[in-house]
């Protein structure tokens, strides 16, 4: 297991899931954070919109094998994941590493502390109305991604929220997952169709962190990422 591999400062594994509404920039966020260590699935095979039942316990899955005296159509999903290491330096600095650097980070004194990480989002198929659920099954912490120039996808987060009440519920766990929620696409905001954090703060529970972010410029994701290292460090005391 990694835990007897791993550097001094090693504090767990968690897993991070990440929702929102189809072009909230969940993949882009993904891309960002993790560069040449995110590999999107590109093996999405769609070909019927019946769904019947699903396989959650691997990342891609068939769905409805619906018959026919002609043909038998299937769907093939997938959600797309990255296993990584998070590292906090001695100076505060954050850097993402792939799961095979661990002997190179063994080789160092500068290290606070490294957490692993496995990162879900359910690929932009939020037309299949179980995979955020699936998604959110396990979670250490969730980040919600709300396109902040779409209305449909701001009222979407409370849907989320719930799914999130549920999986505690289900743990029986009561404010347990820490919940960030980042309101994407401020680079927009010069173009008047970006909403902006105080147009929504009324409509978002108070436990959630709220983060303006760009993923075209990179605005607040550095930020959003260290209120995600905040919650995972209480969550490795607490346990």
């Amino acid at each position: 297991m990694l835990q007897h591999g791993m550097p001094e400062g090693f504090k767990g594994v968690f897993k991070i899931s990440i929702v929102g509404s189809t072009g909230s920039g969940k993949t882009a966020f993904m891309k960002r954070i993790l560069g040449d260590l995110f590999k999107p699935q590109s093996d999405v095979v769609r070909r019927s919109n019946t769904e019947n039942k699903v396989d959650s316990t691997h990342t891609w899955f068939r769905v409805g094998a619906a018959k026919s005296q002609e043909q038998e159509s299937t769907t093939t999903l997938s959600l797309n994941s990255a296993g990584i290491l998070l590292v906090r330096t001695l100076f505060n600095s954050i850097e993402f590493h792939g799961p095979n650097e661990v002997e190179n980070l063994m080789q160092r004194d500068d290290i606070e502390e490294i957490y692993k990480l496995n990162f879900f989002d359910n690929a932009g198929q939020e037309r299949f109305d179980f995979m955020p659920d699936i998604t959110m099954r396990g979670s250490d912490a969730v980040i919600i991604i709300v396109d902040g120039t779409n209305m449909s996808s701001v009222g979407k987060v409370n849907y989320f929220l719930e799914l999130i009440r549920d999986e505690e519920s289900r743990k029986n766990e009561e404010n347990s997952i820490p919940i960030i929620i980042l309101l994407n696409k401020a680079d927009l905001l010069e173009h008047g169709c970006y909403i902006g954090l105080d147009s929504i703060k009324h409509m978002i529970s108070a436990r959630a962190n709220l983060h303006e972010t760009s993923m075209v410029t990179g605005e607040g994701v550095d930020d959003s990422i260290r209120t995600l290292v905040s919650h995972l460090h209480d969550k490795s005391h607490s346990n």
